[in-house]
């Protein structure tokens, strides 16, 4: 009927976020990302229950402190505006139950503020749906000064290597190449 069934604010476009993409239905949960890199946020993806609204969980795309991938960047508060945008949706294989997502540009684009890998920018993450935890991720540019963002559609496919079939995810990056992981384990 068209008849809104909910509404729920994701983030605050004053403090930089914007939306870009359209949301993911993945093992019965509504996946949305978030925008604003350029402006000095820190990126996320958000599990919500479609049929009530009730927001599920949340999973940042820069860790925290003590979280893995946060000796990646520098001490301080670095963190909280470190980009890492999800503006693009992501893939979902029901067979492994795993969404893959990319990832956009550090922030500041400017480097030098930011010494290290920078996980998880530039990246493709791959996750449960129902929990939102990263199962693993392949980060396509370390440290990147170049908005090499990594958000493009992930290309989920069933090819044949070396005459051996493999489940697959494909990746057109903006650095210039076309990445093709293992989707069960990157």
């Amino acid at each position: 009927t068209g008849k809104q069934l909910w509404r729920q604010q994701v983030a605050d476009w004053k403090e930089g976020y914007t939306m870009t993409g359209a949301p993911l239905i993945a093992d019965g949960v509504l996946i949305t990302g978030i925008s604003g890199a350029e402006y000095g946020i820190r990126g996320f993806l958000d599990g919500w229950n479609p049929e009530t609204g009730d927001h599920l969980w949340r999973r940042y795309t820069i860790p925290a402190p003590g979280e893995k991938g946060s000796e990646t960047w520098p001490p301080g508060d670095t963190y909280l505006h470190g980009g890492a945008s999800t503006w693009i949706t992501g893939s979902f294989d029901p067979d492994l139950d795993l969404m893959y997502w990319g990832t956009g540009n550090a922030g500041p684009w400017n480097p030098v503020n930011r010494p290290g890998d920078n996980l998880y920018t530039a990246s493709l993450l791959a996750l449960r749906p129902r929990t939102g935890e990263i199962v693993w991720h392949f980060q396509f540019t370390p440290h990147d000064m170049y908005d090499y963002d990594a958000t493009w559609e992930p290309i989920l496919a069933d090819i044949k290597i070396d005459g051996q079939p493999r489940k697959v995810v494909m990746q057109l990056n903006r650095n210039g190449f076309l990445y093709v992981l293992d989707r069960a384990n990157g």
